[in-house]
């Protein structure tokens, strides 16, 4: 396996057939202990043109959210999906037991339409 350090190391073979002169098909970690920088080498560039992101080696175009961050912001600190907690009444939802889909309340009626 090729790791992350390979292409900026002195032993690289540069080849698509080979990963190094030491290790011809890599190494079965994700640290190489006989890499040696190549001063030569150049940092790979990482950026990712505005609106995608890589996930490992794909670049992907980003969703566009159908909330706005405020939006978003008041979800993460009212919603019992991450509260454990109803919005409207503050009955305790079972952490043993959650619901899987629809996080509507017993106590008070209040019901879950995010979904």
């Amino acid at each position: 396996m090729k790791v992350f350090d390979c292409d900026r190391c002195l032993l690289s073979a540069h080849s698509p057939y080979l990963v190094c002169a030491v290790h011809p098909y890599g190494v079965n970690t994700d640290i190489c202990h006989d890499f040696r920088p190549d001063p030569k080498a150049t940092e790979p560039e990482s950026w990712a043109p505005e609106g995608y992101s890589w996930y490992g080696e794909h670049l992907v175009a980003n969703r566009p959210s159908r909330y706005t961050p405020e939006q978003q912001l008041e979800i993460l600190e009212t919603h019992p999906l991450f509260t454990g907690v109803c919005p409207e009444c503050g009955y305790k939802f079972d952490e043993s037991n959650p619901p899987l889909v629809h996080w509507d309340c017993p106590q008070c009626g209040w019901v879950d339409d995010s979904v």
